[in-house]
């Protein structure tokens, strides 16, 4: 069987037992959509944004690209957003794993603190007691 093949076909003909095992997992693997397991949506924007940036410093963390360290998590944001702009954006929530798809494409952050996305994140949140951590 051919290179391709194998990365194509990686479970045996019951399509349940992986050809390759780790040591500790001997049982039949599960498939499953990732759709079935987390919730994954795109964040949004209210229109036009600075209409609805807080000027005072109060309201809701507003999550941006800026506001992404290399640390992987997100802590604090620069800007928040007024209560009238929740209706065109995305909550997020403490310990959500969002994922850039603008500028810094595709990298993953957990978020330590509670606010909303624009239409430059995409969130992917547990479902299922699934694990981001994969612990």
């Amino acid at each position: 069987m051919s290179e391709n093949n194998e990365i194509k076909k990686p479970l045996n003909k019951n399509n349940k037992v992986p050809k390759l095992r780790l040591n500790g997992f001997n049982n039949c693997w599960k498939t499953s959509k990732l759709g079935e397991l987390l919730l994954i949506e795109r964040g949004g924007s209210p229109r036009p944004i600075e209409s609805y940036i807080s000027k005072d410093g109060t309201g809701y963390n507003w999550i941006k690209i800026g506001d992404a360290n290399e640390t992987g998590y997100i802590n604090n944001t620069q800007e928040k957003i007024i209560a009238i702009g929740l209706k065109k954006t995305r909550k997020v929530y403490k310990g959500d794993l969002i994922l850039s798809n603008s500028m810094s494409f595709g990298r993953p952050y957990i978020l330590n603190i509670d606010g909303c996305i624009h239409d430059g994140w995409l969130l992917i949140r547990d479902k299922n007691n699934f694990s981001i951590y994969f612990s």
